[in-house]
């Protein structure tokens, strides 16, 4: 046999024996909305819970780290990678979206635009003020996604989650805490919730998630997806007028370049790698830091 018909050896993982398809070297920069960072060296999406619970269980015995990625609006992966397994819950059984009067029951999986979208098609209301927040709902529950009036803490009432152990529990009442952009939902993997809402006629429903859609879209960049919101809100003020205030609006550091009219935003453009963009985020925060004497606490998370 010649050297190009040998077989190249194929990839193992710790996950072969246990019925789940498993891609090595997966580039994560094709799961983040910023468009940058490495490959994670395990990427897995489960067909269902069961599948879920043997590569949690999995993941825990062998001591390989697991994160979650939704939409990957709110995260910046390093360009050297993730050096655990990465899972993404985009099969049918993460993704349902079930309407039960008054309460809405989804999937970790499935993207908030579509479960708002069928919550005010159902004439339900209380989500509505979410409406141009990209990601999914698993994403939404952890970083407690909020809008114009409200957050999704507000109307959450039951949240399943999957333990190490791939046992799976459902948390509610006191066993739920959500503040301002933090929940304490990120100590295991988020299956899917419950949200209570509140009647209401689906037609003025419709015309105000409208209305809300049109202001959302103007406080955020436009014409490019790549884009992705630096810091959180301090009390009383704004990130955006603290680093116009501060003259860190014209910064950029290689590809990764501070939205001038929405300086709150950080662009990324083709050339641009996640360095670029954490090199960026750091040196605004120090100029606000220096000039105005706040610490801005960012809201895009660092893997």
């Amino acid at each position: 046999m010649n050297e190009t018909a040998k077989k190249m050896p194929t990839d193992t993982t710790p996950f072969d024996d246990l019925g789940l398809t498993v891609a090595c070297r997966e580039p994560l920069s094709h799961h983040s909305w910023l468009g940058v960072g490495g490959e994670a060296k395990y990427f897995c999406e489960p067909v269902d819970i069961e599948a879920l619970a043997r590569l949690v269980v999995r993941a825990q015995e062998c001591q390989i780290p697991l994160r979650v990625i939704g939409g990957g609006s709110n995260i910046l992966i390093p360009t050297r990678g993730f050096s655990g397994v990465v899972v993404r819950l985009s099969a049918p059984a993460f993704c349902a979206i079930e309407v039960n009067r008054p309460s809405v029951v989804a999937g970790a999986g499935a993207k908030l635009v579509h479960v708002v979208s069928a919550a005010v098609q159902a004439g339900l209301s209380g989500l509505e003020t979410l409406v141009g927040i990209p990601g999914t709902i698993g994403g939404a529950l952890v970083g407690n996604a909020g809008g114009h009036g409200g957050d999704i803490g507000e109307r959450v009432r039951e949240v399943t989650v999957m333990l190490p152990n791939g046992k799976t529990e459902v948390r509610q009442g006191g066993q739920l805490a959500f503040q301002s952009q933090w929940s304490n939902l990120d100590d295991a993997t988020i299956i899917g919730c419950r949200l209570e809402l509140d009647e209401e006629n689906a037609e003025s429903l419709t015309k105000r998630m409208q209305r809300l859609w049109i202001v959302e879209r103007s406080e955020q960049p436009s014409g490019t997806r790549t884009v992705a919101l630096m810091f959180k809100d301090p009390h009383g003020t704004s990130a955006e007028s603290l680093i116009a205030q501060s003259g860190a609006k014209d910064l950029h550091v290689g590809g990764a370049t501070v939205y001038a009219a929405h300086a709150n935003y950080v662009v990324a453009s083709v050339s641009c790698s996640s360095d670029d963009v954490h090199a960026l985020i750091e040196m605004v925060r120090s100029k606000v830091r220096d000039r105005l004497g706040v610490e801005l606490t960012p809201q895009i998370e660092v893997w």
